[in-house]
């Protein structure tokens, strides 16, 4: 485990597909945010983006000016400007295969597993589901393999939805 001077191990799960495997909190909220994204209206996001006590970040870093409307901030990282963009986007990444990433006692639930499992040599087909899972601005960022960052989703055992963005490639 860890000392006091570090942070604690992370251990990731085996990706997995079963949504029927998450804890119910985890599911709901998923299920919530799928729903949100059926409707093909950003302005749907609204329901699960506020289920939360503290609303989900939508970059890393967590820039945040008070008041922030949630949903202009999703559509101001859309390509389109409007949000169809990132509502394709998260649908796409929570159709994908999910990891558990434990930190300590902390869970928290990653889609795409891809975000933090990335396959050694992709087939055709998954590089496009993982392109899939890409924003348009995010197409020229590239890790050491080649691949563009996917946007990825956290969220905690109890539910809380905390985050939706693409990682720094590494």
């Amino acid at each position: 485990m860890a000392n006091r001077n570090s942070e604690p191990k992370i251990i990731l799960s085996e990706p997995m597909s079963d949504a029927g495997a998450l804890p119910r909190p985890v599911a709901a909220i998923r299920q919530k945010i799928l729903q949100a994204c059926a409707t093909r209206d950003i302005e749907a996001l609204r329901i699960p983006i506020d289920w939360n006590e503290v609303r989900p970040l939508f970059e890393r870093g967590g820039k945040r000016g008070p008041g922030e409307d949630p949903i202009e901030r999703l559509k101001a990282l859309s390509f389109d400007r409007k949000g169809d963009e990132v509502i394709a986007i998260l649908r796409n990444v929570l159709r994908q295969a999910f990891v558990i990433e434990t930190r300590g006692k902390t869970q928290m639930y990653v889609w795409p597993a891809f975000a933090l499992k990335p396959p050694a040599d992709p087939s055709p087909e998954e590089r496009q589901i993982m392109l899939g899972c890409v924003r348009f601005a995010d197409l020229g960022r590239a890790d050491k393999s080649g691949r563009p960052p996917p946007m990825r989703v956290g969220i905690a055992a109890d539910g809380v939805w905390h985050y939706f963005w693409s990682a720094d490639p590494e």
